[in-house]
């Protein structure tokens, strides 16, 4: 099979690859069905499968699907990861855990959101209080990004809005009021929720039963959207001269990011899904990075989560318009492109062996 072959059409195919390839390798597949069916009216699954001895203490945890319909590039990365046959030699002490399509109800429906649309990276904050993290910049925005219309005025109405709040704030600040988590308007963009999702309680029980007890963690969550075509920016909150900043540098070596560095071409966000590993693994050393693979511009998706936004709030999935916006939010986060593919494959190879190698070495 070469690399394009890898990454999968759809959801269902997606996940057939994952599981022959897992069968291929003698893998076990732990499977949690999501309360929610896919559009052909199907149970759709996360999987999730460990390889290596479930004693070793050091732990390679990847993620793919966090963001739905982002889920075909963690996918592919995690297949051929197994086609290259790098399982059967992992370093002594060395356990990897992937788990494929955390957000099955996006990843089928080409949905970066969850079923109750919820955005499954901002979903992570304690809910277990009266207040939840506001964000008034996204409220004044809120009306023009969540039109009950789509049509040419709507769409001319919001992109003013924007560019009126770009003339005042700049282009960045846009993008965080916007992308950082909001948790007030349920109908919304990057709606953050008000109670655990079946993917947030499903990922704690993944940590509970296959990577509790670990001493050392690296973290891969696959992503895309974001920075140049094909090109994996390293997203964390590590920084150069502390331990995490560090470890990740001799790791990883390159590509590295941090909002709070400002060199990220992500800002900072709330509730994200490496804060579970937190709370679930007291006392582990955990080295996590966003691995997020460039697709298009920001502004195009932006443009197709707000299409999308309100194709299921307002529109007709089997009309032509219907369609072509889930064309659109499928080709924005997931360029169906050969050369594209291989970019992803190579580079999400090289960081997992790395992970691989670095867990290993600071084992030692």
């Amino acid at each position: 099979m070469d690399h394009a072959g890898y990454f999968a059409r759809d959801y269902r195919s997606a996940r057939a690859l994952f599981r022959a390839a897992c069968e291929a390798a003698g893998l076990p597949v732990d499977t949690y069905e999501n309360p929610a069916p896919g559009p052909d009216g199907a149970p759709v699954y996360a999987d999730v499968t460990s390889i290596g001895p479930r004693s070793a203490a050091n732990v390679v945890l990847a993620t793919a699907g966090t963001h739905g319909v982002e889920g075909f590039c963690g996918s592919g990365a995690m297949v051929g990861w197994l086609h290259t046959g790098e399982a059967r030699h992992l370093p002594d002490g060395v356990r990897v855990v992937f788990v494929h399509a955390i957000n099955p109800h996006g990843f089928a429906w080409l949905r970066r959101v969850n079923e109750d649309n919820v955005d499954l990276n901002r979903n992570f904050i304690r809910h277990d209080r009266d207040r939840w993290p506001a964000n008034a910049e996204y409220a004044r925005l809120h009306p023009a990004l969540v039109p009950e219309r789509w049509d040419d005025e709507t769409r001319a109405a919001c992109v003013a809005a924007c560019r009126d709040y770009i003339a005042r704030h700049g282009q960045f600040a846009l993008q965080s009021a916007i992308s950082r988590g909001q948790y007030d308007h349920a109908d919304g963009l990057f709606y953050g929720g008000r109670a655990p999702t079946w993917s947030n309680r499903t990922f704690r029980a993944v940590l509970e039963r296959d990577v509790a007890g670990a001493r050392r963690v690296a973290y891969l969550d696959f992503h895309t959207g974001l920075g140049p075509y094909g090109t994996a920016e390293l997203i964390s909150s590590g920084v150069p001269g502390t331990p995490l900043g560090d470890r990740l540098a001799r790791w990883f070596g390159h590509g590295l990011t941090a909002p709070s560095l400002g060199n990220s071409s992500s800002p900072a966000l709330s509730g994200v899904i490496r804060s579970a590993l937190d709370a679930a693994l007291p006392g582990t050393e955990i080295t996590g990075v966003t691995v997020e693979f460039g697709t298009y511009s920001v502004e195009q998706m932006l443009e197709a989560v707000r299409a999308d936004n309100w194709l299921h709030r307002h529109g007709d999935l089997a009309s032509p318009l219907g369609r072509e916006i889930k064309a659109f939010i499928r080709q924005s986060f997931y360029p169906d492109e050969d050369d594209w593919k291989e970019l992803v494959f190579v580079r999400a190879r090289q960081v997992l062996l790395r992970a691989v190698r670095g867990v290993a070495e600071t084992a030692s």
